[in-house]
Formats: structure tokens, sequence, C-alpha cells
């Protein structure tokens, strides 16, 4: 059982898309603000399949790592300018930054911030960063490799590439009978991308529809809202004779206009092709564990009362296996997505923190608005 966990409504999660060679860079600078870890998930991005007379051409399959903060409310856009001007994140073709509310946040055996003396000198203050608002992020889990169709589908309707990580579900298959499991991979991909808020129905919708999300068994796909943040991720492979390509054009566009809504003026239709049945005001709950809890925490949470749960690896950097901040060696975490309602989170939590097996170790709770989702209705 978790004893003298604490708990908080004042933080965000900021999430930064990055090439791998570059993220140490990110926790190193996240780590010299205060903050005490990252999470960092290994992805792959996906690019839009080029045209070769009547063939098609697959594109490369860039590499990121997904890191994952835990920011102080009063520190957040502090903590974003700092992380943006390492990372080079407003050069077009850099990655992304965003940040999305934590309503609440519950903790134990872990720190969110690393004490006050052992913080490096103040820094220089950085020039002020033009940020997009009114974003959303959609999150899909889908079946294993189904992933790149509905991220393909995603970008026909104007999404930006989306990053994919691999993971495995638990639900509908732990309630059959053992020949019936086999034929449900548990493995699945976790795809994530982030839009305007004016073109998130369409790419929400293309989603559902490429992945038939709404029939039995196939994934679970749902949307959050994104306070802040910086989208400069590259859907396409640079083959044009142009200085600049159609999508650094929409890009700059959309900067001069401050939104995306001109591209729904200029006859990009958002309107989905039909009434859907949705969920609705839903709340998205993730628990970090170290690897080897999340089987254990998953079953815990659907005896709870979740309907199912999706579970993804990470490393937390620096190490939490002892005082050092060294980021040789390994510190495997797991992290625990779900998606409930709202008057099931307290008996969700309560469950997790009774689970005797977690006591002594680093866990994490937080929970996020998710306001439309669809998988399979009855």
């Amino acid at each position: 059982m978790l004893t003298n966990y604490k708990h908080s409504t004042e933080y965000y999660r900021v999430t930064v898309n990055i090439d791998p060679d570059r993220s140490d860079k990110i926790v190193d600078a996240a780590v010299s603000l205060g903050l005490a870890r990252a999470f960092i998930v290994r992805s792959r991005g996906v690019l839009r399949k080029k045209k070769w007379g009547p063939f098609t051409v697959p594109g490369i399959l860039p590499m990121f790592d997904i890191l994952q903060f835990l920011v102080p409310g009063s520190r957040l856009e502090e903590v974003l300018t700092e992380l943006v001007h390492v990372g080079n994140l407003t050069k077009f073709g850099s990655g992304s930054i965003y940040a999305s509310p934590v309503t609440d946040l519950w903790y134990s055996g872990t720190s969110l911030e690393v004490p006050a003396k052992e913080l490096a000198a103040p820094k220089a203050v950085l020039p002020p960063v033009e940020y997009q608002r009114n974003l959303v992020v959609i999150s899909c889990i889908a079946q294993l490799e189904h992933a790149e169709e509905i991220a393909h589908a995603a970008m026909e309707a104007g999404s930006p590439s989306p990053t994919i990580a691999y993971g495995y579900g638990h639900g509908i298959r732990d309630r059959l009978g053992p020949f019936l499991q086999l034929t449900i991979n548990p493995k699945k991909e976790l795809i994530e991308l982030v839009v305007g808020a004016d073109e998130a129905e369409r790419v929400f919708e293309a989603m559902v529809e490429e992945g038939h999300l709404d029939q039995p068994a196939q994934g679970f796909i749902f949307s959050r809202p994104i306070e802040i943040g910086l989208i400069n991720t590259v859907s396409f492979q640079h083959t044009s004779p142009y200085p600049a390509t159609m999508e650094q054009i929409i890009k700059a566009i959309d900067h001069l206009q401050g939104n995306t809504e001109w591209r729904s003026q200029a006859g990009v239709t958002s309107g989905t092709s039909h009434n859907r049945k949705k969920l609705t005001n839903l709340v998205s709950l993730n628990c970090i564990v170290r690897r080897g809890f999340g089987d254990l925490c998953s079953m815990v949470a659907m005896e709870a009362g979740a309907g199912g749960t999706s579970t993804y690896f990470a490393n937390a950097s620096p190490l939490e296996l002892s005082d050092t901040s060294s980021k040789e060696g390994s510190d495997e975490r797991e992290i625990i997505s779900l998606t409930i309602g709202p008057a099931q989170v307290e008996k969700v939590v309560s469950a997790l923190a009774s689970v005797s097996d977690l006591a002594g170790t680093p866990v994490l709770m937080f929970a996020q608005p998710a306001p439309e989702a669809v998988t399979y209705l009855k």
C-alpha cells in the first residue's frame, strides 16, 4: 500500500517529440531547471507516401524520443521557453512541444522537483516564443500493424506527422476464454498527434474510419485539450525543387493568421461523415510504475471499474535507483493509460494506491480531461 502519497492540482504534462540524438540536451536542460525526471518513450514517425507514376513509394520512418515531464503551472512558460531554445524547436522540422493540463496528480516514493540548493545559477533571460494555442492532442490505441494506415489517414485529413509507440493492452481479451484469447493480439500501438481545434473533428473522424475503431476489439481513440504548444514536425520528404515545401507555406500562413481557421474557410470541410455515437466528458488516467508492475496495476484498475488499459514502456532519466543523477544504467517504467468516467476516478486511484507490491517504489498517477472518445459500443 502506498503511504504518505501527495496530491496536487497545479501541474501540466509537457510532451516533447524530438530526434533521439538531441533528447539528452532536453533532459539536461529540464533537470537544470529543477524538474526531477523525464520519462522517455521510444517511437517512430510517419512520412506521407510519394507517388511515382502508378506506384506508391513509402516514406522513411524517422525515429523520435517522446519526452514527458510534469511541470508546475507557475513555471510552465519558463520551462517551455528554455526547452524550445535548447532544442531549437522553433525551426521547421525540429519536432514539437506541447502542454496539457493535469486536473489531479498523486505521487509517492518519488520527487517531482530537484531541491533548490542543487540547482545551477539562474540563466539569462531568453527571447519570448510565439506559441500556438487552441490545439488538441488525439491519442489512438490501435491493433498492431494497423497504426501506419491510421496515421496516413490522419495526415490526409490535415494532421502533421504523428508518433507511434509500441505497447500492449488489457480489456476484452482478458474476459474471454483461453481459446478465444488467441483471436485478439495483446500487442498494441499508440498513435499521438496534435492539430488545431478547428481541424480536430475532421482528423479524429478520418482515424476512426480508417481504423474501424467503432468496431469490436479494434481500438480506442480520444482527445484532450492542449493549452500551449509549438508543432514543427515534418510530414513529407522534401523532394520539391522550390526552397519551401507546401507544408512550410501552410505553416507560415497559420503563423500570419494566428490560427488554423482559414483552412476551413478555404474550402476544407471539417464535418464528420455521419452522426457517430461518442463518449464525452471522460477522464484520461495515467499511472507510471516500475517495469514489471504493469499487468498487476491493469488488473487492479479493471477490477475497480476500468473497461480496459493500454501500457507502453519508458525509461526514467535521471535514474531514481539511487541518489545519483547519472544517466548510466536503466530505470525502466510502464505507463498504464486508461479512460474512465469522472465518478470512477476516486475508486480506481484508491485501488491502485492499495496495491501492497508498490510500497516503497516510485508511483505517479495523474488525471487529464478527455472530452471526446470513440470505441465499440454495444
